[in-house]
């Protein structure tokens, strides 16, 4: 009996109280590096309880035994339900969410809340129509011009740019921060530094795919982010802009095509990752469901990248 109470209690704590996660991949350098294991808080936004048996860790083998060739890991068993948190969610956090389409769990940065407004003019944040600050560790696929070859080894020795060559003879490219572009454009060898317009890219395919929009990963909206009641004319823009949303929440616009008003069922939040030309967020799968947070990232409990192993219990901003 001691050991199951030992393993419920493990259960219990890992479904609704804590979670802990490697991070695989570079979308959120320089705040996360690949091999960094992060402490994710399930209680403050409150705990998401689970929508069926394979939410819960060991119950979710049994489950799937049973149900054998019938097992459907994606099936809702119950309706979504989260018990009340401690504090909201807010802009600047760093939250633990599952993928709209892939269901995989994936962090990065919250930007935009229900109800807001959230647009990027030439890669500035815009909420409200007010420009964001963006996080310290914020990095841009960044184009370097510079006056000779020489300036380029004393950039790598001295300031420890990552640069390599780009297409053009005495231009290169680099993931950089806004302050060491700014940095940079002070040295009497460096001509130009500033986000490269021309990186390689897939910013058509954007959210939410309409290229009749124009929307890329620089220049992306004005897209408002629904709340839980907010009234939408459905007029042919707002069903472009909205329409996997709508879909989502049982609208069909092919036989609701009567339909002149939707009222929102559900919150929305944006997120982007802090290796800003570099990240799946927002911008490629749109707004993302109050139902699809996990928790907010509160700390780097250790790291194994080889770039930084010294990254113990280091808070997150």
């Amino acid at each position: 009996m001691d050991v199951i109470g030992a393993v419920g209690a493990a259960v219990f704590f890992k479904t609704l109280v804590f979670g802990v996660y490697a991070i695989p991949s570079g979308s959120m350098e320089q705040t996360l590096l690949p091999g960094d294991v992060v402490w994710v808080n399930n209680l403050a936004y409150g705990p998401r309880l689970p929508s069926s048996p394979y939410e819960v860790s060991w119950l979710n083998v049994l489950v799937w035994l049973w149900e054998g060739e019938d097992a459907d890991a994606e099936r809702r068993w119950w309706p979504y339900r989260r018990l009340k948190g401690y504090v909201a969610p807010r802009r600047g956090d760093v939250v633990v969410f599952n993928h709209p389409r892939k269901g995989e769990v994936f962090i990065k940065r919250l930007v935009a809340l229900p109800g807001d407004t959230l647009q990027l003019v030439s890669g500035r944040l815009m909420v409200n129509g007010e420009e964001q600050s963006l996080a310290p560790g914020v990095q841009f696929y960044s184009r370097v011009r510079l006056a000779g070859k020489d300036d380029l080894a004393l950039l790598r020795d001295s300031l420890g740019l990552r640069l390599w060559a780009g297409k053009e003879p005495g231009v290169y490219n680099g993931l950089l921060t806004a302050d060491q572009m700014s940095g940079l454009r002070k040295f009497s060898g460096v001509l130009e530094a500033g986000i490269d317009p021309e990186r390689p890219d897939t910013a058509w395919t954007v959210y939410p795919k309409q290229r009749a929009l124009g929307w890329t990963l620089d220049d992306f909206g004005p897209l408002t982010l629904p709340y839980k009641g907010m009234e939408m004319n459905l007029t042919e823009t707002n069903s472009l802009v909205y329409g996997r949303l709508l879909s989502e929440e049982g609208v069909d616009l092919q036989k609701d095509g009567g339909r002149n008003v939707h009222t929102f069922l559900n919150d929305y939040f944006f997120v982007m990752g802090d290796n800003f030309h570099d990240s799946e967020d927002g911008r490629y799968f749109g707004p993302l469901r109050e139902d699809l947070l996990i928790g907010r990232a509160s700390m780097v409990l250790f790291s194994k990248s080889p770039r930084d192993g010294h990254r113990i219990f280091k808070g997150l901003r």
